[in-house]
């Protein structure tokens, strides 16, 4: 059975990742949701938020951080969707 989380990833495809801590992508933003789940990212706390996961780079055509992708759902569908994961140096 076909993963129903590819079909809100497929803009996605073949893409570089960072893992790293969630930071709000513009100050009118206060979270993100994972582009696969819709698990939520934050800055702040609450029940379920995310605060790390896996972040678009550069080459991205929204370019770095535009859209995330939670820890669980990064290692479920990556082989699936050519993900790539890079270094960088937060960590």
């Amino acid at each position: 059975m076909r993963d129903w989380r590819l079909n809100n990833v497929k803009g996605l495809q073949g893409l570089q990742f960072q893992r790293k801590r969630y930071t709000k992508w513009s100050d009118s933003w206060d979270h993100d949701h994972c582009a696969a789940c819709w698990a939520k990212f934050a800055e702040f706390d609450g029940p379920g938020i995310q605060r790390e996961g896996y972040a678009t780079c550069d080459d991205y055509k929204h370019g770095a951080a535009y859209d995330w992708v939670c820890v669980s759902c990064f290692a479920g569908l990556q082989e699936a969707m050519g993900w790539v994961s890079v270094e960088n140096d937060e960590n």
